[in-house]
């Protein structure tokens, strides 16, 4: 090369560099985002709606912001042959990714779901919980149990609709297990399942074929709770699940996936 030839520069350089140092702080500040929601919410400093609707979903656009900064960083990186930084670029696409479409599944569900907090096997039948759970929710300050409890208005589609019709329009496959067991059995078997999925029992009565527990959410640490019934009819049992939250609003499919999962626990152990 002749001393007058000028040399080539890599001209996307400067503005790749910015880029992906943008998208590692838009991460950075998604990933407290994420975390402040239920913290901040644990600390009683905002409420429910506002943690998920107001910082999470802050969180969720933060997020893509990131996503689409790694993406502008790959292509400039591909366009001036940085191998490193293509690197950088996937590594900050790949969690920012993965948190947005998290949250957004998450603001999908709210949509979607039925806006209810009490889920069980059979409305028609309902499954009453013990005056100890009852006192216990009242001690807590927890929306009071109601077998003809509805939808309020401005939730859309959802307004006014009983709570037994709202579950069967999404929770159609919530039904009674139906086993050979005694009670008894049942009852103990419930009782196990209850403490494998890290519930408190609170009640245990295998004569009357009750079972009761109270369960936290992992990510906001909401309570609520589960009441197991076993009814001898025939020669069979008959296993009846409720589960309610402590809080009003939208349970984001919380209670009917507890249902489904002690079912499906006592189903595999009994069967």
């Amino acid at each position: 090369m002749s001393e007058g030839e000028p040399t080539k520069k890599d001209l996307s350089g400067g503005p790749r560099v910015a880029v992906l140092v943008l998208g590692v702080l838009l991460l950075a500040i998604g990933g407290v985002l994420l975390i402040a929601g239920p913290t901040l919410f644990r600390m009683g400093i905002v409420d429910l709606d506002v943690a998920r609707n107001g910082v999470q979903h802050a969180a969720m656009w933060v997020m893509l912001g990131a996503v689409a900064a790694g993406l502008i960083g790959l292509l400039l990186a591909v366009m001036g042959r940085k191998h490193r930084a293509g690197i950088v670029a996937i590594l900050l696409m790949i969690p920012a990714g993965m948190a947005a479409g998290g949250l957004y599944n998450r603001t999908i569900s709210m949509a979607e779901l039925p806006p209810i907090n009490d889920v069980q096997t059979d409305w028609s039948r309902p499954v009453a919980f013990t005056e100890t759970t009852l006192r216990e929710r009242a001690n807590a300050g927890a929306i009071r149990v109601r077998d003809d409890a509805s939808v309020p208005e401005g939730q859309g589609k959802w307004s006014g609709m009983r709570y037994a019709d709202a579950q069967a329009a999404v929770y159609n496959d919530l039904e009674p297990l139906i086993v050979k067991q005694s009670v008894a059995e049942a009852t103990a078997v419930a009782v196990q399942a209850a403490e494998r999925m890290g519930w408190k029992v609170t009640v245990n009565n295998p004569r009357g074929g009750v079972v009761e527990a109270v369960y936290h959410s992992p990510w906001y640490d909401l309570a609520g709770d589960v009441a197991i019934r076993m009814v001898r009819e025939g020669e069979t049992t008959r296993v009846d699940v409720r589960s309610t939250s402590r809080l009003a609003g939208h349970d984001m499919g919380e209670n009917a996936g507890q249902v489904k999962q002690i079912i499906d626990d006592m189903a595999l152990q009994l069967r």
